[in-house]
């Protein structure tokens, strides 16, 4: 079985999922076997040659358009491909998806017993954000047969996240479609020295997503059923075939993802470069895992820079 590894890094207002409307946290993920660390390191560093800082963030590639240029082709050039993951929630989407879920859970007759995070208060929209995250992953995983080792960049309370991540993935290691999907995954916590340059590029992937969706965003949010859907199948891992239990398509989009000619200063995201490097669904386009102002969650699936569709997850 190939094993990968999966590097996260993550950008917002804070460094966590917030309860104010005017916020937005989102992570990003490079997803890739070990034998491309040193291609992808290399790449890195001489990002941060370009933009004169080896300890570079988004703004500063986001403002250098040779560093634009080479972010999307180190992307789009690894042979085998490396995979991309996103997840942006936009505002007090977490708190608002929580009080969403509490109401369903009535409809379903189901107990809801998420009230606060055994990790403190502080920590529960970001167990939520992480639910969410880690079922992404474990999907992947599972349903192309690889092992995944995953790292994030150095923080405080790492420990915690990987307390939660591990407790989702054991839920659906026990359920029917993923059962003992958590031999595969493994949450190992901050990057390694070796690593590190690569953290940067995750980085960058995370502004970036961050900007396409506060720049595109009304877009995707108008599109989306404002009332909620509740999902007949559920809980829907209860399902062995994953196109009888997913998100349902609201909207199928016939113009641009994003900004034209990607690489040049003046276009404000670069999304539109790299787009084919996504996670793919069981039907092969690309996703980007989006949470709604007002709670609502899916998925962006892109067959082409030009036709994309948006999903809308159940409440």
């Amino acid at each position: 079985m190939q094993r990968r590894i999966a590097v996260f890094d993550e950008t917002g207002t804070n460094n966590r999922p917030q309860s104010d409307d005017l916020s937005g946290f989102g992570v990003g993920a490079i997803i890739f076997p070990f034998d491309h660390v040193q291609s992808l390191s290399l790449a890195s560093k001489s990002i941060g040659s370009l933009v004169k800082n080896g300890d570079y963030k988004y703004k500063d590639v986001k403002n250098c358009e040779p560093a634009r240029e080479l972010f999307i082709r180190t992307i789009n050039s690894t042979d085998p491909p490396v995979n991309l993951y996103a997840f942006y929630a936009h505002g007090a989407c977490m708190t608002h998806e929580i009080t969403r879920t509490k109401k369903a859970a009535a409809i379903y007759g189901r107990e809801y017993g998420k009230e606060s995070s055994p990790r403190g208060k502080g920590f529960t929209t970001f167990d939520s954000f992480i639910t969410y995250m880690a079922s992404c992953i474990v999907a992947h995983a599972a349903s192309n047969n690889y092992a995944i080792d995953i790292y994030w960049d150095r923080r405080t309370d790492l420990e915690q996240i990987k307390a939660s991540f591990d407790e989702n993935v054991k839920l659906q290691s026990a359920t029917r479609r993923y059962r003992d999907v958590a031999k595969k995954v493994n949450f190992c916590g901050a990057v390694t020295q070796e690593l590190y340059p690569v953290v940067r590029l995750s980085g960058v992937l995370a502004g970036d997503i961050w900007n396409y969706f506060a720049t595109h965003g009304h877009r995707i949010w108008s599109k989306l059923d404002q009332a909620g859907l509740i999902d007949e199948n559920n809980p829907p891992l209860d399902i062995d075939h994953p196109l009888l239990a997913g998100p349902v398509c609201v909207a199928t989009m016939n113009e641009r993802l994003a900004d034209a000619e990607p690489s040049k200063l003046g276009a404000n995201v670069m999304l539109q470069g790299y787009y084919k490097r996504f996670l793919k669904s069981v039907e092969h386009e690309n996703l980007i895992t989006f949470g709604a102002p007002n709670g609502l969650l899916g998925n962006i699936l892109i067959r082409n820079g030009s036709q994309w569709s948006i999903y809308q997850l159940p409440d």
